[in-house]
This record gives structure tokens, C-alpha cells and sequence, in this order.
């Protein structure tokens, strides 16, 4: 006869413990669930774009890169280009040369006079030829033949009139519909097909509330509205590469007819595209490959007597680039965040598992004297945090498919302008959101559990689980004797409140992010007109017009300026540096020594010394973005009155370093709007908008965000307060009853335990605030590192108070449950464990 096998008791006992404390588990699993759900959405939408993204490179015929010249280049330039090869530039020089010494002297007539002149030219080219060798290295040993393919993609930067009340609401690039390069997913409507049919962005259009089928002005010209579209290139509205960030409020992107394109007035933008013959591998080759296409882009165009005006590669390009980086840094955050939590809410598991273990010391003595071994034990103690875990991630990962990745595919569609994707299953996801949690859930608990069980059955049947005995207890100070017991209560839960340190610190983080974030965004705005030395900077294609007079405006603002952009190479970011040349006594950059400045002296904007950390005497290298060129600048002082990174020379000075005439500028400075100088004339305005952009799109991304997070901080605060409070309660339940026996009243006892709690979270509060706006402020300096331009973390004593009060409502929510907690614990609780 088989022999019936006899069931553990102690597995019967599991659901009577969920049962019996089903108000923390519930609380741990909801927790659980919320945040693993939403990492795991987040994940899950993450690879979902990203495939898309990906597809859509070949579905899109996205660029590897494009350039602009300053005039549109014949068939033979476009072929020249597409070999990847370099021109002959010291024979471009010598025809050149030829061709002018022959309409000036007849070689037949005078034969000497002309060897004379060509020799004289000869050494006055190799001279020059030894120049742009340096210049565009000419001679690079380690130089390659690039083939690539250039398409035409022209565009217009135009006014846009969404409201269609005359005023400009921003700017609106546009252009005409092909099927070569950079194409558009179609997401509402259709294609324009008429010359009066516009498509535009569809964040763009979301932002400012245009639908299809409404009218918009570009230019004064009116447009209907038939499709809301996604341009590959445009992932992230970049009106600049060197923006420091997108701007979806105030700058689009549209598509129209070659016919709509025609019509319009606002000067062509000669941009190419390219595409390599051979697809590089990675970034690495991408980045070798486009070093030498732009080697050999440069001479070829120089060659043909035009300017490269742009020149962004793929790799290189932020309105590519910002969207899928952006992700892979969220999900990257994503699961940090969750291991964090999960490491806390495990040591708070752990130390619920501890104190049970001491409350039911006698009982597993029993059980270990009657023949249960370490293992059962310690498996038995295991598995409810392990259980609860794990049902909270498969629930977590189910709403993480359908509810949460909705969610955060919202909040990309509302900052960037992605194409159409499908839901991908995700095993990374799985594995990060589920895997993961049990396996450190299990790890943290299995430590804590091993560690108590090695006690013999004898120690657990005495209560002796202590290794450290101390013979005398801790002399206080000759206080009263209910504040000497509120210090008993605090060394006796100094673990507990260690545990709620780190996870208050945590949330201050969080807090400081979602306080300090709109803070700064609000000073910036709010302050913007004390950072700007001018209203406007008109920057001009020429400082001559066609006809060869200088360009003269009649507002009596307008001051002559020059400026260039160079590059501050690092190994994070090659960014832009503005370098200005800026008149004696000016009215707008107050510099009042700046016309002492010799040589290589100047002055520096804070922004550019706050960044890189420069002082007054320190040396800057700059480089030429498309040269092989550098200057150096000794920092003379630092300049309050500019949000830009910038350097600023005295005019002198400027046309001396970059050789250039002592009449010329680059535009004027105006506090007031210049209105005589010819559109085609100007190449860009620069207004508060371009300094504010970046705070407008944060505002507008993330501001209604940080709201809702505040509010997440609370709950989270609430949540782990109440678990720790809840675990000290329970520790001190026999003390709490024999109080209560001796007289006291629940309202003298909470005072005991509730008041000891809360001097010891208000340290917590204020330690953990000071500390999470110091960690805030170097995640956002390394944050803001990788991007150009910027901003300083700021937070004003308001905003300390905020998340001061914010952790404190977290724990005031907690007081009253453990309030009404004390006042449950009967008189006869004592009475029955006595030992």
C-alpha cells in the first residue's frame, strides 16, 4: 500500500498570514504593481518606436546627412560631389589665376612682362596653396574616397499665421513633395496635391490647435490644412542643429506642392541631402565616413566658387537624433528607478520578516526542536515577499501593455513628432520588470532570513536572537522620563529609521526635480530681458548688397556688431560659441574696458564660465567648425548680461583675429524692430523666443508633469512612512498594552511613539531635502552637459519649504492610521505573551 504523503503545514499557513495582514500587502503590492507597470510600459513603448524608428531609416529614405551652399549647384558640381573625391585645388588656383592675367595682359604682346607676372603669381599661389592644404587638409594620409548619392531639398523659412489674424505666430519651414529623400508618414488626412494644400507637423499642429481642414497663413499666403504628417528628419523639431532644444510651439515643418513652393517668396535654402553607397556599419564608421565626405565636399564647392553654408551629418543631427536618445535615457532611468524601489520595499519586507522572527521565536524553536529543518523554515519565511512580488509584476506587465504604454506613448507624442508604430513584445521588459524585482526581492530577504535562522532552537525557545548583549543599558541625560523613554523608542528603531532615510532621501530627489524643475524654467522666463543684452540681433547674409553698397538702416537703435560662430571641442559635445565684435562705448554690451582689451584678451558670458568652470585669466580654445583652424582667448572678465555661451572682442580686436576689413560687420543690434532692411538681405533674427525656446518646450512638455509627480512624491512618501511606522508599532505592541494597563491614555501613549517618530522624520525631511536638491543639481549639470547652451539648476526658498511640506503631508496622512492603530491594541495583549 503507497504510503499518503503528509502535506507541510507551514504552506497552510500562508494564506492565513496574506489574510491576516492584507492591509500592508495590499499597500506593498499596489505599489508595486503602479511602478512596475509603468516601467514596464515604458519599456514597451520604448521598443516600440525604436523599431519604428529604425524601419522608418529605410521606409523614409532617411538622409546619412545634407549640406547647404549659398547658391544652388549645376549637374557637373552635384556629379563632382557624389565621387567623395577631393578637387584639384592648387590647379583651381592656377586657372583661376590664368584666366584673370590673361584679360589683363596679352602673353603674345608681351611675353616677358607676362612670365614676370605668372612666376610672381605662381609663388604667390603656392603660398596660398599652402594655406588651404592646412585649412582643408588636403594632403590627409588617412583620407578615403566617400561615394554618396545627393538629392536636391530645397526649403523656405516662412512666417506662419495659424490664427490668421496678421501676426506672425512663428516660423514655418517648408518644403516641396518628393520621393527621393526624407520622406513624411502620413498620420491625419492626406498628402497636399493641390498648390494650395499644405501638410504640417502633427505635434506642431496638436501644440497650437490646428486641425485638418483649417486654413493657415504662410507669409500672407493662405493654405488649407489636408494632412498632419511626421517628417523622418524632423523626429524632433530642431530649427537649429545648434539649438539646445526642440521648439514645437513656435517653429514647423511642412510639406506642399512644387507648385505652393514656387509661389512663395521668402529666400531658397539650397540644401542637399546624401547618402553613402556603402552603408557604414555603425556610428564609428559614420562619423570616419563623414569626416572625409566633408574633406572632399569642401574643396569641391570651393572649387566652384561657392560657400558650404551648412553641413550636418546624420550621427551629428539633433532633430534625428534627440527623440531616440531621449528614450534610451528614459528607459535607461526607468529601470534604476524601479531596482531602487525595489531594494527598499525588500529591506522593508526584511525587516517585517525580522521582528516576525522575534515575535515567533518560541514557536520556531519548537518547530526546529520538533524536526523542521533551517531550509523549511527559511523557505517559508521567504515566500510571501517573493509571492506578492511576483503577482504584483504579472500584474504590473499586463498593465504595462495596455494601460501604462498608452500612457507614455502620450507623452512622447506630446513632445516629439514620431511616425506610426505597433506594440512589440518586449522580453527585455519581462526580464527587467519582472525577473529582476523577484530575483532582488529575493536576494535582500534570503540574506536577512539565513542570517536570524542560525540561531540554535534553544536560543529561539529563550528569546536569545541577539549576538551583542549589553550588560547596561544606555545612560541618558536626566531628562524626564517621557522624553527619555521617546530616546529608548528611537535607539531601539534606529534600523527602521535608517531604512525610511534612504527612502525619503529617494523621494527628495524626485521631489527636487518635480519642485525644482519648473522653478527654474519660470526664472528663466521671468528674468529673460536681464539676460539678453539687446531685444534684437539682425545678422546679415552681407553687410554690401547686390550692388555693392553697405546696407544702412535709419532706426536710431540699430548698432553695428559682428559676430562668428565657433566650436568648444570637448569629448561630451563640440558646441557652438558665439564670438562677438562689439563697438567702443556700446549702448548694449556694457562692457566698460572692453576697448582696453589687447591681443588675445576678452570677456566670456557667465553662462559659457558657469559651464565649463572658467575663471579670469584661464585660456579658451576655439576651432573652426569646418577649418582646421583654432584661436585662443585669454579670459579678461566674465560678462553678467548674456544668456548665450559667448565671447566678446572689442571690434578692433575682432577684425584684426579674423581678418577682415575695418569698415565690415556681420549685423546690428536693436532694442526696437528694424523694418527697412530687405527680408532677403537678413539671414536670421535673433530674439528673447530663441533665448526662451528651450524653457517654453519644457514648460509645455513637462510642466502640467511635474505637477502629477508632486503629487506621485506624496503618495510614495505616505506608502513607505506607513509601512516603517507600521512595522515600529507592531515591534512595541506588549509595550504599547502594558502602557495602557498602567494608566496611560491612548492619547499620552501616541505621544510616546507617534511624537518619537516625528522628530525623527522632520530630521529626515530636511537632511533628505538639502541632500536630493545637491544631487539634483549635478544630475542636472551632467544632464545639460551633453546639450548646447546653458541653464542653471535653480530653486528658491519656497521651493525648499514645498518639498519640505510635501514629505511632511505624506507622513501626516500616516499619523492618523497609526493613531487609530494604537488605539486598537487591547490591555491584555501584555498579558498574554508573557514569558
Amino acid at each position: 500500500m503507497k504510503k499518503k504523503k503528509i502535506k507541510n503545514p507551514l504552506i497552510r499557513r500562508i494564506p492565513r498570514e496574506l489574510l491576516g495582514d492584507w492591509k500592508k500587502y495590499l499597500v506593498v503590492a499596489l505599489f508595486l504593481i503602479l511602478t512596475i507597470g509603468f516601467v514596464s510600459g515604458m519599456y514597451v513603448a520604448n521598443e516600440s518606436m525604436l523599431v519604428a524608428a529604425n524601419e522608418g531609416v529605410t521606409k523614409y529614405k532617411l538622409e546619412d546627412g545634407h549640406f547647404e551652399l549659398d547658391k544652388k549647384a549645376d549637374e557637373t558640381l552635384l556629379s563632382a560631389i557624389e565621387t567623395g573625391t577631393k578637387a584639384d585645388v592648387k590647379q583651381y588656383y592656377l586657372d583661376k589665376a590664368k584666366k584673370e592675367l590673361d584679360e589683363k595682359l596679352d602673353e603674345k604682346a608681351y611675353p616677358e612682362a607676362y612670365d614676370e607676372a605668372w612666376d610672381k603669381i605662381v609663388e604667390e599661389i603656392d603660398d596660398k596653396y599652402a594655406d588651404a592644404e592646412e585649412k582643408y587638409e588636403l594632403n590627409d594620409p588617412d583620407f578615403t574616397e566617400v561615394p554618396v548619392k545627393v538629392y536636391e531639398n530645397f526649403f523656405r523659412n516662412e512666417e506662419e499665421d495659424y490664427n490668421n489674424d496678421g501676426e506672425a505666430e512663428g516660423n514655418i519651414r517648408v518644403y516641396a513633395k518628393n520621393d527621393n529623400v526624407d520622406l513624411a508618414c502620413l498620420l491625419d488626412g492626406a498628402f497636399p496635391e493641390k498648390a494650395d494644400e499644405i501638410a504640417i507637423d502633427r505635434m506642431h499642429a496638436d501644440n497650437v490647435g490646428v486641425k485638418v481642414g483649417d486654413e493657415i497663413s504662410v507669409s500672407g499666403q493662405r493654405f488649407k490644412v489636408v494632412g498632419l504628417i511626421a517628417y523622418v528628419n524632423y523626429a524632433t523639431l530642431h530649427e537649429k542643429s545648434t539649438d539646445m532644444m526642440f521648439d514645437a510651439i513656435k517653429f514647423d515643418v511642412a510639406m506642399v506642392t512644387q507648385e505652393g513652393f514656387d509661389s512663395l517668396h521668402k529666400t531658397v535654402h539650397y540644401s542637399y541631402t546624401w547618402n553613402y553607397v556603402d552603408i557604414p556599419a555603425d556610428e564609428v564608421e559614420q562619423k570616419a565616413k563623414s569626416d572625409d565626405f566633408m574633406k572632399a565636399l569642401l574643396t569641391q564647392v570651393v572649387c566652384d566658387d561657392k560657400e558650404l553654408e551648412d553641413y550636418m551629418p546624420r550621427y551629428a543631427n539633433p532633430a534625428i537624433n534627440f527623440a531616440t536618445d531621449d528614450m534610451g535615457s528614459d528607459k535607461a532611468m526607468g529601470g534604476v528607478l524601479l531596482d531602487i524601489l525595489i531594494v527598499i520595499i525588500a529591506f522593508i519586507f526584511a525587516v517585517t520578516i525580522s521582528n516576525t522572527i522575534v515575535k515567533e521565536a518560541s514557536t520556531i524553536g519548537t518547530l526546529r526542536a520538533s524536526g523542521y529543518t533551517r531550509g523549511e523554515l527559511v523557505r517559508h519565511y521567504i515566500s510571501m515577499p517573493v509571492i506578492v512580488t511576483l503577482l504584483a509584476a504579472c500584474i504590473g506587465n499586463i498593465l504595462g501593455y495596455t494601460v501604462f504604454k498608452n500612457v507614455v506613448v502620450g507623452m512622447y507624442y506630446n513632445s516629439y513628432s514620431l511616425p506610426t508604430y505597433q506594440t512589440v513584445w518586449n522580453p527585455d521588459a519581462f526580464f527587467k520588470t519582472t525577473i529582476i524585482p523577484v530575483v532582488l526581492m529575493l536576494v535582500v530577504n534570503l540574506i536577512v532570513i539565513i542570517k536570524m535562522m542560525r540561531h540554535t532552537p534553544l536560543q529561539f525557545l529563550r528569546h536569545d536572537l541577539k549576538k551583542t548583549k549589553r550588560k547596561k543599558a544606555m545612560r541618558l541625560p536626566k531628562w524626564s522620563f517621557l522624553s527619555r523613554f521617546r530616546m529608548r523608542i528611537m535607539f531601539q528603531n534606529v534600523t527602521n529609521y535608517l531604512i525610511l532615510f534612504v527612502g525619503i532621501w529617494f523621494i527628495g530627489i524626485m521631489l527636487a526635480m518635480a519642485v525644482g524643475m519648473p522653478e527654474t524654467l519660470d526664472y528663466y522666463k521671468s528674468n529673460v530681458s536681464d539676460m539678453m543684452f539687446t531685444n534684437y540681433q539682425y545678422v546679415l547674409k552681407s553687410y554690401e548688397n547686390e550692388d555693392g553698397d553697405i546696407i544702412t538702416t535709419d532706426n536710431k537703435d540699430a548698432e553695428k556688431f559682428n559676430m562668428t560662430s565657433l566650436q568648444h571641442k570637448s569629448d561630451t559635445l563640440d558646441e557652438e560659441i558665439s564670438v562677438y565684435g562689439i563697438e567702443d562705448d556700446s549702448r548694449y554690451v556694457k562692457i566698460s574696458d572692453l576697448s582696453a582689451l589687447k591681443g588675445n584678451e576678452a570677456y566670456i558670458s557667465a553662462s559659457y564660465a558657469d559651464k565649463y568652470s572658467l575663471s579670469v585669466g584661464e585660456t579658451v580654445v576655439l576651432d573652426e567648425k569646418y577649418e582646421n583652424k583654432q584661436y585662443e582667448f585669454e579670459v579678461a572678465g566674465i560678462y553678467d548680461h548674456s544668456q548665450t555661451l559667448a565671447v566678446f572682442l572689442s571690434n578692433e580686436q575682432y577684425c584684426e583675429i579674423f581678418n577682415m576689413d575695418s569698415d565690415a560687420f556681420t549685423g546690428y543690434l536693436s532694442d526696437s524692430e528694424i523694418t527697412d532692411i530687405d527680408d532677403d538681405e537678413i539671414a536670421t533674427v535673433i530674439t528673447e523666443h530663441d533665448i526662451t525656446k528651450m524653457c517654453d518646450q519644457l514648460d509645455h512638455s513637462m510642466g502640467s508633469y511635474m505637477t502629477y509627480f508632486q503629487y506621485l512624491c506624496i503618495l510614495l512618501s505616505a506608502v513607505l512612512i506607513y509601512l516603517l511606522t507600521k512595522l515600529i508599532i507592531e515591534k512595541n505592541e506588549n509595550a504599547i498594552s502594558m502602557t495602557k494597563i498602567l494608566g496611560y491614555e491612548n492619547r499620552e501613549i501616541a505621544s510616546l511613539y507617534l511624537l518619537s517618530t516625528t522628530i525623527v522624520l522632520v530630521v529626515i525631511d530636511v537632511v533628505s531635502v538639502i541632500l536630493g536638491v545637491v544631487i539634483m543639481k549635478a544630475v542636472w549639470r551632467i544632464m545639460l552637459f551633453s546639450y548646447s547652451g546653458w541653464y542653471a539648476f535653480r530653486i528658491s526658498t519656497m521651493g525648499y519649504v514645498k518639498m519640505f511640506l510635501f514629505i511632511l503631508i505624506g507622513y501626516l496622512l500616516v499619523m492618523v492610521l497609526d493613531f487609530r492603530r494604537i488605539k486598537r491594541i487591547p490591555m491584555d495583549q501584555a498579558l498574554k505573551n508573557v514569558e
